[in-house]
């Protein structure tokens, strides 16, 4: 018995309609994404069904979060990159005087310390300054290699800023530690012109 070929073909769908199952499937996807993807994914809504669903609403939440990490992200690296700087501006002008600057920000009792590398005799002045609130500090020093409780302390107390001369007594590192006993970020910005080899915030 001989087989019909065409009895093989006779189910299948034509090219005709094979295109127009292709392009009903894109009209219902692009449906899709318009009224329902991205009023829920990017708070897109061009049609207003988005808005209708609740969908919307979803989208802008999605939306602002990734904003406000973009914006955490992007101030951190700034404020690091702020601090690098800052800690490491020291400059030597013509006759060998120094300059150093440092801004740090002390979060509520934090408290950390500038200092800068001295040999005996050696001297700046200094000013130093918060943006208005007090905060605690010590003024003092110690010989290289001297353990974390060995230090000779000038001056202390609780201030806004100081201002004023210094001359080294002996070789080592001399400056101030700040302690933020507030209940809010502090910032301070202390800078130094004088006889140093270097000016820094320590870690």
């Amino acid at each position: 018995m001989t087989q019909n070929p065409n009895q093989n073909t006779a189910h299948l769908p034509t090219l005709h309609q094979l295109n127009r199952a292709t392009l009903l499937a894109v009209v219902v996807a692009s449906g899709l994404l318009v009224t329902t993807v991205l009023p829920a994914e990017y708070g897109i809504d061009p049609t207003g069904v988005g808005n209708a669903l609740g969908l919307k609403e979803m989208g802008d939440a999605k939306r602002a979060e990734h904003l406000a990490g973009d914006r955490a992200v992007t101030e951190k690296a700034d404020t690091s990159t702020t601090n690098a700087q800052a800690a490491n501006a020291t400059a030597s002008t013509a006759d060998g005087v120094q300059s150093g600057k440092v801004s740090l920000t002390l979060q509520p009792n934090e408290g950390r310390e500038v200092k800068a590398t001295m040999k005996a005799g050696e001297e700046f002045d200094f000013i130093w300054s918060t943006d208005g609130k007090a905060v605690n500090y010590d003024q003092h020093g110690e010989e290289p290699g001297a353990a974390s409780n060995e230090y000779t302390s000038y001056d202390k107390g609780t201030k806004s800023s100081a201002s004023g001369k210094f001359r080294a007594p002996f070789d080592g590192t001399h400056g101030w530690f700040w302690r933020n006993r507030t209940e809010s970020p502090v910032i301070i910005t202390v800078s130094a012109t004088g006889q140093f080899s270097k000016f820094e915030l320590k870690e």
